[in-house]
């Protein structure tokens, strides 16, 4: 049961991701829980509607965004994390952000037998000049 659960929202992950290259906003609002909140890399927190509103807008545009290895999934009865590493190149406010590595965690809560997406965290990972000898 855990592993089918898993597989159910690693599922759901992965056409949310699509949903966002593609601005599909009927699998946008199917996959994000009403209290959905994104946490950037820049700290800055989006509601669903904010978010929304920026990706239809063009404010927020990817390029990118695409996993880099597996989805990590931690299930409980109604709450599932997910941990993955990505790549992601965007478009914001016009300002062209560089395709960057970034690490994801995202909590799904299950309501009514649907899974959705209720918070989301990105941690972009700098490229660190190597340290002096």
């Amino acid at each position: 049961m855990t592993d089918d659960v898993a597989d159910q929202v690693i599922k759901a992950e992965k056409d949310r991701i699509q949903c966002l290259l593609d601005v599909d906003r009927d699998t946008y609002d199917r996959l994000h829980a009403t209290e959905y909140r994104l946490c950037n890399p820049t700290g800055t927190v989006w509601t669903k509607a904010e978010y929304l509103e920026l990706l239809t807008t063009g404010r927020v545009a990817y390029r990118e965004l695409g996993l880099t290895g597996d989805i990590d999934a931690i299930v409980g009865t109604d709450v599932v994390v997910l941990h993955y590493r990505c790549v992601i190149e965007l478009t914001v406010d016009g300002a062209d952000i560089p395709k960057h590595d970034a690490w994801h965690t995202d909590v799904y809560t299950n309501a009514d037998g649907t899974w959705r997406c209720a918070w989301s965290q990105a941690t972009g990972i700098l490229d660190l000049p190597p340290a002096a000898p």
